[in-house]
């Protein structure tokens, strides 16, 4: 029978995947952005943050401060690295999210799981191709050398293979059917599409905690971004134990892990609503992670759902160790709160 033994969380921003030399660039676009919700969960401005902010994450928003966090930031990854290294697994089941990397609004299921023989990376388009497509071009594109190193960092440079399992990917999906979820299944990457493939939330785990592990993953995508359609916090909790349900149902003798990647807050950071989810992981508060605001879970904020539901499968598992580090990219308050946890 398969184990679920360990479990982890990782923010995926590219905070955690670059350099800190490349911060000021990047956040040098946060100005432009049009999904900025406060923390109120309400649609707001880069101006009107400017306004209520004054001065206070000045002192945040400098290059002296960001390099103090980078070094915070690699220590995390590297003993997230290490942790899944000592673990032994057989197979990592990754949720995450797809943001117009696999699917498109015109197909966004709330849940999928990815089952084929070969998982392929997709090509990253850009997030300046991303604001065009919002019809609003940022004023301060990024640079080509910084999208190269963002790309890179997220195994979406080119199409890169990795690892599947195909069986056990399968077997999760029949039996979370079984379980009452209706789950999409995704048996190829469409071959019609040339930059169709799995996106960052996966890569950047590949990247930066399997490096030259080849361990073979299971892809759980979940629809965090795009309503109408966005599981509630407390359906994310139940498909974190109908998931561990399901993998402790195979047959297969097998060591299996679980990792959420993305969030925390952002493009706002709100550390009280970060502060709040580490509270609840600290005290295993099942009615706490349920009842977390869905209001305030817009925009990339919306990815704590998938550390809802790993959370919810590693309920028999230890909270050994978590780190919580409120980046702030602008003086008016934008960032990322990044997140790193792990269960043994």
């Amino acid at each position: 029978m398969a184990q679920l033994v360990f479990g982890m969380g990782m923010s995926h921003s590219p905070m955690v995947t670059l350099h800190d030399s490349w911060w000021a660039e990047w956040a040098a676009q946060d100005s432009t952005l049009a999904i900025l919700y406060d923390s109120e969960g309400q649609l707001t401005t880069y101006t009107e943050l400017a306004e209520r902010a004054g001065n206070r994450y000045a002192q945040q928003a400098i290059p002296q401060h960001w390099k103090e966090q980078h070094i915070a930031v690699r220590r995390a990854v590297e003993s997230l690295a290490s942790d899944v290294a000592a673990a032994k697994l057989d197979v990592l089941v990754i949720v995450g999210d797809d943001q117009l990397e696999l699917f498109t609004l015109a197909n966004m299921p709330a849940l999928a799981i990815f089952y084929g023989d070969k998982i392929r990376s997709g090509l990253w388009t850009s997030r300046f191709a991303t604001y065009q497509r919002q019809g609003q071009p940022p004023t301060a594109p990024p640079s080509l050398e910084l999208q190269r190193a963002v790309v890179e960092s997220y195994a979406m440079d080119t199409h890169h293979e990795f690892a599947s399992a195909p069986a056990f990917a399968k077997g999760l999906l029949e039996r979370l059917i079984e379980y009452g979820f209706d789950v999409a299944g995704l048996g190829e990457i469409p071959m019609t599409d040339e930059s169709a493939g799995i996106g960052h939330a996966y890569g950047a785990i590949v990247t930066q905690v399997m490096r030259e592990q080849p361990i073979p993953m299971v892809p759980v995508l979940v629809n965090t971004y795009f309503p109408p359609n966005r599981p509630t916090p407390s359906r994310c909790y139940d498909l974190g134990l109908a998931l561990r349900r399901a993998i402790e149902a195979s047959p297969a003798n097998l060591r299996v892990g679980i990792a959420a990647s993305g969030g925390l807050s952002h493009f706002v950071t709100d550390e009280r609503l970060d502060r709040h989810l580490f509270a609840a992981l600290r005290k295993g508060s099942e009615d706490q992670l349920r009842a977390l605001p869905e209001n305030l879970l817009n925009a990339g904020s919306s990815e704590i759902r998938n550390w809802i539901t790993v959370s919810a499968a590693c309920t028999h598992l230890k909270l050994a160790w978590d780190e919580y580090i409120p980046v702030y990219r602008t003086f008016v308050g934008t960032g990322c709160g990044l997140g790193f946890a792990c269960w043994s």
